[in-house]
């Protein structure tokens, strides 16, 4: 048979899995349906191929942190599929977190025809629209819909090139840049395959260049500066941090390892504390999204910002801040090598040293139990194994990043979904990371109890999907603990604090990770994590830290103090 000959709905699922992998897409995530079906035989059909790699998840809200995860680790632009109704509205969180992290997630609707939506027919809503429109940070970058074969590689093309921030003369303007994308497949019935059909015809093609200029801007040598590396900073704030210019400040999430991992120093909200007062500039690379030292440092008025952009919207918006293109930046050929001020540097390297080695006592206080294990401990070790291994660490939001930016070590790669810093999808997202992960140590994740139960189901594989090499290290400290460092944990409001803020659980974590088919430990102290830490990494576990929350707040406070007074000490302050 022909393959003019094959229904219409066969005909045009292979075209777009076809275009889809023309255009580079490796990847794809699918959530099971009737009205996906013909999407979803093109799929196994391209699986067997050798072209792409098939993942099915069955929930949508899972699957599309999924494929933000795979996307964002494999930096290629990443498929999901789902099926009419509210399948497609289940994707919305992703698509948000996509949309302000800067993913290519290429979101796949299939629809019922155009004459059932809006007369009640069953499964049935207006997909198209469903994720806003315009240039919205949180939009799809482009959308399209389609409902014949011929239209796919066209449209698909058209899309990708959008996700990745690559644009034709003919496109329209590529708004904010890198980020998802929207295509609604129209498929009519019979929904299955018909019987003689030829092979699947299929090109493993590359994804569209992303934009660039040609444009030189130096940074120009100044007054006392420090180099501020924020979450997405990458490979500009890789080369940055090696040029040693400047005291390197650098978010967990900032994607600083390796070689330049050396010049970053640890504990951010710390050493502002104690030095930043005496800061005239900051160079800014990635968008900040965690200290209140940090937000406080970017709004004073006798700070200098320059803020180095990425190709479409700025990451960060500072009233009189002065904005690079990121793309344009270059070495200033006429300035000696080495830093801007050697003392100024070395001020901040000393009181790196004395932070760090206050860190390290913390440590060796947890491990005889002169205290008890805490966030930042946790973090401490953790960070410790994951640069041992090179591996890689993702984060969760609120408390779990936090103790990273404190206690972290720096070389340690650690990645966080901070687009909207929710703790949405945490656990499936990485999974999708662990998915795309090709580098030689573990994929472990970091995150609270609560944001574990947000999404225990991320855990859940099915027995004909590939298993996953990731580890969940939970701290289990019965709430919501960042909640006791804000304004909310103040003394008067303690009445309201527990029920509405603090929201403890009485669930068992062991019973819902096993109940997902992960293995899972409970360590009460140091020695216990590091036994857990130091096993091989395989298949899908879960390490519940058990932390406890009364009292921990004025210790970290406490904590937090003596690395101050410590950073001043070594400076003469």
């Amino acid at each position: 048979m022909a393959e003019a000959d094959l229904p219409e709905a066969q005909q045009l699922a292979r075209a777009v899995v076809r275009a889809l992998v023309g255009c580079g897409v490796r990847d794809v995530v699918l959530a099971p349906g009737s009205r996906s079906a013909p999407l979803a035989y093109a799929l196994v059909d391209a699986e067997a191929a050798d072209v792409l790699r098939l993942h099915v998840v069955i929930d949508e809200r899972s699957a599309g942190f999924v494929a933000l995860g795979l996307a964002a680790g494999s930096e290629r632009p990443v498929a999901v599929v789902v099926t009419s109704g509210s399948a497609v509205a289940n994707l919305h969180p992703a698509v948000v977190e996509a949309g302000h992290q800067r993913v290519p997630l290429v979101v796949v609707s299939c629809d019922r025809p155009a004459e059932l939506v809006r007369r009640g027919a069953s499964q049935t809503t207006e997909h198209v629209g469903m994720f806003g429109e315009g240039h919205g940070i949180s939009r799809p970058r482009a959308t399209a819909e389609v409902d014949e074969a011929y239209q796919a590689a066209t449209e698909v093309a058209r899309l990708v090139r959008a996700s990745v921030g690559s644009a034709r003369r003919a496109d329209p303007p590529a708004g904010p840049g890198i980020g998802p994308v929207h295509l609604n497949v129209v498929l009519a019935d019979p929904l299955v395959p018909a019987p003689g059909a030829p092979p699947l015809d299929l090109e493993q093609g590359r994804v569209p260049g992303g934009w660039s200029s040609s444009v030189p801007t130096p940074l120009e040598r100044g007054p006392r500066t420090v180099l501020l590396l924020a979450d997405g900073a990458g490979r500009l704030g890789q080369r940055l941090a090696a040029a040693g210019r400047w005291p390197v400040l650098a978010e967990p999430s900032a994607g600083i390892a390796g070689e330049a991992a050396a010049a970053t120093l640890g504990a951010t909200p710390a050493l502002l504390d104690a030095l930043g007062s005496e800061i005239d500039r900051v160079v800014v690379a990635g968008r900040p999204t965690l200290s209140r030292q940090v937000t406080a440092l970017l709004a004073r008025d006798d700070v200098e910002v320059v803020v180095l952009d990425p190709p479409g919207r700025p990451w960060l918006d500072v009233p009189g801040a002065r904005h690079v293109s990121a793309a344009e930046v270059v070495e200033d050929d006429d300035a000696p090598p080495g830093p801007d001020d050697a003392g100024w540097s070395e001020a901040w390297e000393a009181a790196h040293r004395a932070v760090a080695a206050e860190l390290d006592d913390a440590v060796v206080a947890a491990r005889s139990g002169a205290e008890p294990l805490s966030g930042d401990v946790v973090a401490r070790a953790l960070t410790l194994r994951v640069a041992a291994d090179a591996g890689l660490l993702v984060a969760g939001a609120s408390m779990a990043i936090r103790h990273l930016d404190l206690a972290g070590v720096p070389g340690a790669a650690v990645v966080a979904s901070r687009g909207v810093a929710g703790i949405d999808g945490t656990v499936s997202t990485a999974v999708g990371r662990a998915l795309a992960w090709e580098g030689d140590g573990s994929v472990r994740a970091l995150l609270g109890d609560l944001t574990f139960q947000h999404d225990v189901g991320g855990l859940a594989r099915g027995r004909l999907e590939r298993e996953v090499d990731v580890q969940v290290v939970v701290l289990a400290d019965d709430g919501g603990s960042i909640f006791a460092t804000l304004e909310h944990g103040r003394p008067e409001h303690a009445a309201a604090h527990e029920r509405v803020f603090a929201t403890p659980q009485a669930v068992d974590l062991g019973s819902l990770a096993r109940g997902a088919g992960a293995s899972h430990a409970v360590v009460t102290d140091l020695a216990g994590l590091e036994g857990a830490l130091a096993a091989p990494v395989r298949g899908r576990s879960v390490v519940e830290v058990r932390l406890p929350r009364e009292g921990a707040a004025p210790r970290r406070r406490a904590l937090h103090a003596r690395l101050v007074a410590a950073a001043r000490e070594a400076v003469g302050g």
